[in-house]
């Protein structure tokens, strides 16, 4: 028994320094991050929590460089309402104002909350909207509305749940948003999650793109309980198709701000992904400590990020020979063990 044990406890040992052997610690991925840093410099301070850019003269990037994962929301404004794109992180501190107060400082026109996605870090101050969200028309979402209020699930959180929300609205794939002078196409492209969103202004040509894509800590994130690659790739491609080479792209993390080869070096990168032609490394968290294992592609400055417990070649290292070589040690322990145990009863039958 006593080998039995030394063989498993082998086993098992060498799997889990197969995997210790791969991990990198995140900062040789991603340098050592400090908060406050990934924002706009053109930008000014608000409470000493957001830095507020002027992309123009009625279209805003709310950054909030000190959160966690740099978050950008977006006001974008026309002559008769507002668009508030996200709702800010949650993390602002006790006292300060919320997004919509915010944003309440930079127009004084009805101020429509669309929500890129669903995640905890996009819905901090939703339920200070007193006229509720609008949201992407999709069955999943219309089915769970209950007495008028939508309340986000934990597993399409991923974090802190906000309250029941007010559903003021429903915008589908396509619509065209009229804020008077001002128009923006609305788009559901699911990939990092099934209710992703992307607003275009084709006069400005910009597009608000959310988490489908932005280039903050150079990628984007595919491990959601939503992610999807192949959908994921056909939809940067459409969103490609849906816009040109004169395109500013504003993204929902740090600096917004990124261009058309950005996005096409991401479709190409999702692409190898997809076919199985891609090389990984693995980072042993995301951003911060305590965060789980990331599996990470890289391309110079772009990483795409997906989680690496499914993944083989994770486990495939020297240790893993070492492992493999247990499991044989172990099954020639055990047959050994059972040919004794049949050679010891057949000498004990008794001869007739």
């Amino acid at each position: 028994m006593r080998a039995w044990r030394l063989l498993a406890a082998s086993f098992i040992g060498s799997l889990l320094l197969g995997c210790a052997e791969q991990l990198v610690d995140s900062k040789d991925i991603w340098g050592d991050l400090r908060p406050g840093q990934n924002y706009a410099p053109a930008s000014r301070m608000i409470d000493g929590w957001y830095a507020v850019e002027a992309i123009d003269a009625r279209t805003f990037a709310i950054n909030e460089p000190k959160s966690e994962q740099y978050n950008t929301s977006y006001l974008i404004v026309g002559s008769t309402r507002a668009i508030m794109f996200d709702a800010g992180c949650g993390e602002r501190p006790a006292g300060s104002k919320s997004m919509r107060e915010v944003a309440r400082r930079l127009t004084d026109k009805p101020i429509t909350l669309i929500l890129s996605h669903h995640h905890y870090d996009h819905t901090g101050d939703a339920a200070s909207f007193e006229d509720g969200v609008t949201l992407v028309d999709r069955p999943e979402l219309r089915a769970r509305i209950d007495n008028g209020r939508y309340t986000i699930g934990a597993l399409e959180s991923g974090g802190a749940v906000p309250p029941p929300l007010k559903v003021a609205g429903f915008v589908k794939d396509g619509d065209t948003i009229d804020l008077g002078d001002r128009r923006l196409s609305a788009y559901n492209l699911p990939g990092h999650t099934n209710e992703s969103v992307v607003l275009v202004d084709r006069v400005r040509n910009l597009a608000f793109t959310g988490d489908h894509v932005y280039q903050h800590l150079g990628g984007i994130v595919a491990m959601t309980p939503q992610s999807d690659l192949p959908i994921y790739k056909a939809n940067v491609d459409r969103l490609l198709a849906l816009t040109d080479a004169n395109t500013r792209y504003l993204g929902a993390h740090g600096d917004p701000h990124f261009d058309r080869a950005w996005v096409s070096l991401i479709d190409s990168e999702l692409g190898k992904m997809v076919a199985g032609t891609a090389t990984y490394r693995y980072a042993s968290h995301y951003l911060v400590p305590g965060k789980m294992p990331l599996r990470v592609l890289q391309n110079g400055d772009l990483y795409i990020y997906t989680t690496p417990w499914v993944d083989p070649s994770l486990f495939w290292s020297k240790w893993s020979l070492l492992a493999i070589a247990a499991v044989l040690s172990l099954a020639l322990y055990l047959l050994a063990r059972l040919f004794r145990l049949l050679r010891g009863r057949s000498r004990s039958r008794p001869e007739a």
